[in-house]
């Protein structure tokens, strides 16, 4: 049963558990929210996104993999298109989870169509680039990671990304300059 009103509050409830550092207590109560939520409320993906955090600090990451997939999947149902800011910020986020996990193959593929319909964004090609670099196509890597240097909002966001980016790329004993 639905009811949206109830659910708002309880999700407003669960997000003041888990910044309190009450991860069980917000788990019970975005579990209760998301079942009585409208599943065309417009911030039912950014609850998604609060609950897999609160699950992966309870150490269940595969849940929070499957909160973040729902995320992902909501943004589109909602009506966002491929390559819209709320569709790639979801499948950047179950991208990274799926990396975390250890599934590299299927981190790419979730970014695919992000890649594929926003091919300059920043963001996408960041986590692009470190999912390459875990699977060792390092040329591909460092390829992505000069678009997203490229593409980075301001140079303070350019200059973080070049100094991560580097990070990941020195611990290969690869010191080349990340360009962009």
């Amino acid at each position: 049963m639905i009811d949206q009103a109830k659910a708002s509050i309880l999700a407003s409830e669960a997000f003041d558990q888990w910044q309190a550092g009450r991860h069980e207590q917000a788990r019970l109560l975005y579990e209760e929210a998301l079942s009585l939520a409208d599943p065309q409320h417009f911030a039912l993906a950014q609850v998604y996104g609060q609950y897999a955090c609160v699950l992966n600090a309870l150490g269940r990451h595969e849940q929070a993999c499957t909160a973040l997939e729902t995320a992902s999947k909501t943004e589109i149902a909602q009506g966002y298109a491929e390559g819209s800011p709320p569709v790639i910020v979801a499948r950047y986020f179950l991208a990274d989870q799926q990396l975390r996990l250890g599934q590299t193959e299927t981190a790419l593929e979730t970014l695919a169509p992000s890649i594929l319909q926003a091919p300059d964004n920043w963001l996408t090609r960041f986590e692009e680039a470190c999912i390459l670099h875990a699977l060792g196509r390092k040329p591909e890597a460092r390829q992505a990671a000069a678009v997203a240097v490229a593409h980075a909002p301001t140079p303070k966001k350019a200059e973080e990304l070049r100094q991560r980016l580097g990070e990941m790329f020195g611990r290969d004993g690869d010191d080349t300059a990340i360009d962009g």
